[in-house]
């Protein structure tokens, strides 16, 4: 019973400190302290340091000699390699999902749902609009992803989402665009044409990996 409570408590410390990073409240850069993160959670450090070892394995964490677990900042040469798995893995998923029928009318709904909900937060100008603008983005590709139906591949890509949101909400750039973006691949969804959904999809991570970068070179220039 013991072991089950603690896995249990060290999976809600997991996801209490992956939304903090991804949400942009702990910072690139910043200590997780078991100490003072258990005092803050309720609980003992012992999740604390399990849940920080798990959040290393997902990206988030780096373990550095001198200081310990820290909030991970993502380089130049991190970001470029998200952006290159990003559109290797989605595009991919889209051409299966097309090809096996299951980008049908069911999914497009539900893409202009998440759709709808990230176009009503992108308006907004706090870090709390930003997250949750990101939360919806992210529902948007999980579901072109997840229409392939390989989990392996949709766990992957949830992992490089969350590193590449943790990327968004250091620089808080503007993303309104993206919203225009994802109609054009939600219309092509609609519009049941495979080479659309792709040139779509290609476009809208191509200017999102140029916007991104031209945006963290600045606040690497500038000493960020």
């Amino acid at each position: 019973m013991n072991s089950l409570v603690k896995v249990t408590l060290a999976e809600q410390a997991h996801q209490e400190l992956r939304s903090r990073i991804v949400s942009g409240r702990l910072r690139g850069g910043e200590r997780l302290l078991p100490n003072e993160l258990a005092a803050d959670l309720g609980i003992s450090p012992t999740p604390i340091k399990e849940a920080c070892l798990k959040l290393e394995a997902d990206g988030l964490v780096v373990n550095s000699s001198r200081r310990g677990m820290v909030v991970r900042d993502f380089s130049i040469e991190d970001v470029e390699e998200l952006y290159a798995a990003r559109m290797l893995i989605e595009k991919g998923a889209v051409e299966v999902a097309f090809d096996a029928g299951q980008l049908n009318d069911t999914l497009h709904a539900k893409l202009l749902e998440s759709l709808e909900k990230h176009r009503a937060f992108s308006k907004g100008t706090s870090l709390d609009d930003l997250s949750q603008a990101l939360f919806y983005d992210r529902s948007f590709h999980s579901l072109l992803v997840g229409a392939a139906n390989i989990p392996v591949i949709s766990g992957s890509h949830e992992r490089i989402l969350d590193q590449t949101h943790t990327v968004f909400v250091s620089i808080l750039g503007d993303y309104s665009r993206s919203v225009d973006e994802h109609q054009n691949i939600a219309d092509a969804v609609g519009a049941k044409s495979k080479a659309q959904i792709v040139d779509a999809l290609w476009r809208h991570l191509e200017r999102s990996r140029q916007n991104t970068l031209r945006q963290i070179r600045l606040l690497k220039q500038n000493g960020g």
